[in-house]
């Protein structure tokens, strides 16, 4: 296939769309007569390889890939083939699985070279994130039957090899804490860029020999999910991501869904937590002005807390605007960090943390703020990082952020 130099993101488009109706008549579409003919097969199938929330197709140098991203597990499969999708051009990047991480796992300088086709329940974690897990009681025997390694700062890919990551776990830290990232599904493909000219390049890509066995072969495949309770855990926090995938789901839905008693947990899991407590109103000292009152506090181990804002995991445009070298939030994202703010400006003022201690019995001092906001693939780029360090105490995570998070120790 050619693609116009020029225009990179709408050539990868048209093959998207072309080799995508390829996938659906001789994969996904043979997936789904495989089951229909043994209903069985509907309870062990991982339910995003039917139904998933969303398909990432990323595309880098040497390889390109597709990521299924949603549930593994779903009350009732349907037939729809209802394929949301996300294209992520990569082709000028040198870590191509990197990119698809969205960190780097460590700063030394050994990569892992994979050398095998699948890797399932692969576990790399920084070294910083290594000692943030051990201080938090993770149980590296539980761990038996995962592969783990240590003091790697990423990952690197052989050329001219296919690779199918199923349930691994990658661990960074930033300046706010634990970076967790969970890749349920990945299949990833040799890529072959060719320069055909100064105006267009031609690539080559591969797959698998034949669509109609793999489509067998994964129609019988069973997702490693977590036993007994945890299990049953899993099958809530697969209920929170079919909220989120609602266009009529509304901030409410989210906030009240986490407050229930069986899904307090999500909140303790993601942000370590000992206890959450649900909109407390929190009036001022002085007079005349209006009381605040956040989603949730989260009270950490040491017995103060911290607050975690809420707000819907779809925006209206890009996170980040303006020119190179003077990029900033957009308008929207600032309205919601300008709230929080005020919630800042709140506990600066002894008078109102006495008022919270007592009405509440919450101990709160510069306490860190939460902004739980849209999707992984919504934060492409790497200069919102750099200017959510620009703000004090505040901390942004997607809505993938806090699932995988919980996802992680449902497995320890």
């Amino acid at each position: 296939m050619s693609k116009d130099k020029s225009n990179n993101k709408g050539s990868l488009k048209d093959f998207v769309t072309n080799y995508g109706q390829i996938l659906m008549t001789n994969y996904w579409g043979e997936m789904w007569k495989i089951v229909e003919s043994d209903p069985k097969l509907k309870s062990t199938i991982p339910a995003f390889l039917l139904n998933p929330e969303k398909l990432i197709f990323y595309f880098g140098k040497d390889h390109w890939a597709i990521e299924y991203v949603g549930p593994s597990t779903k009350e009732e499969l349907d037939g729809s083939f209802k394929l949301p999708v996300e294209i992520k051009d990569y082709t000028t990047s040198d870590n191509f699985m990197d990119d698809i991480i969205g960190f780097e796992i460590g700063q030394n300088d050994f990569r892992f070279p994979l050398v095998g086709e699948v890797y399932q329940d692969l576990y790399l974690p920084s070294n910083d994130a290594h000692e943030i897990l051990l201080n938090n009681g993770w149980n590296f025997a539980a761990q038996q039957s995962m592969m783990m390694g240590f003091n790697v700062s990423g990952i690197d890919l052989m050329k001219e090899q296919y690779y199918r990551f199923v349930n691994c776990f990658f661990y960074g830290t930033d300046s706010h804490g634990l970076l967790v990232r969970n890749i349920k599904w990945l299949d990833v493909f040799p890529l072959e860029i060719i320069d055909f000219d100064e105006e267009t390049d031609q690539f080559k890509f591969s797959c698998w020999p034949s669509l109609e066995k793999q489509a067998i072969l994964d129609a019988h495949s069973e997702y490693p999910n977590p036993e007994g309770f945890q299990f049953e855990r899993l099958v809530q926090l697969n209920r929170f991501v079919e909220i989120l995938s609602s266009i009529n789901t509304r901030e409410t839905d989210i906030t009240q869904f986490l407050n229930l008693p069986e899904n307090q947990f999500i909140l303790k899991m993601a942000f370590l937590a000992k206890d959450i407590h649900n909109e407390k109103t929190c009036d001022w000292a002085e007079e005349g002005k209006k009381a605040i009152r956040p989603d949730f506090f989260i009270t950490a181990p040491n017995g103060f807390s911290d607050i975690v804002e809420f707000k819907l995991p779809t925006l209206k445009g890009a996170p980040v605007v303006g020119r190179e070298n003077r990029e900033t939030f957009s308008a929207e994202l600032s309205s919601y960090i300008s709230q929080t703010r005020v919630y800042t400006k709140y506990f600066e003022d002894p008078r109102n943390r006495q008022h919270v201690l007592e009405e509440h019995g919450l101990k709160i001092l510069y306490p860190n703020r939460w902004l739980v906001i849209g999707r992984r693939w919504m934060f492409d780029t790497d200069e919102w990082k750099e200017i959510e360090n620009e703000y004090k105490g505040l901390g942004i995570r997607t809505y993938d952020d806090l699932i995988d998070g919980v996802i992680y120790q449902l497995y320890n």
